[in-house]
């Protein structure tokens, strides 16, 4: 089934990157289309998706700080920064 997207307004636009050191957990969230559609291919499905009706609004990915691998393919690979 294909993933229907809400474009958030401009002024709305979020990328939030949390380290909760506690719980030896990345936090990602993003309400930036292209960046959910990039994150889903390189690190997989997200840990939740936030909807309205039946578009996808935003995602959160939480993942372990032992997983350097993901981590590294955010960092590296993904385009978080858009520079």
């Amino acid at each position: 089934m294909n993933k229907i997207y809400k474009e958030p307004n401009r002024t709305e636009t979020e990328t939030t990157i949390n380290v909760l050191y506690s719980e030896n957990l990345l936090s990602l969230y993003t309400n930036k289309v292209d960046l959910q559609k990039q994150l889903n291919r390189l690190i997989g499905k997200p840990t939740k998706e936030y909807k309205i009706k039946r578009s996808i609004v935003g995602s959160c990915w939480e993942i372990s700080l032992n997983d350097k691998s993901k981590i590294q393919k955010i960092l590296v690979k993904a385009n978080v920064y858009e520079l």
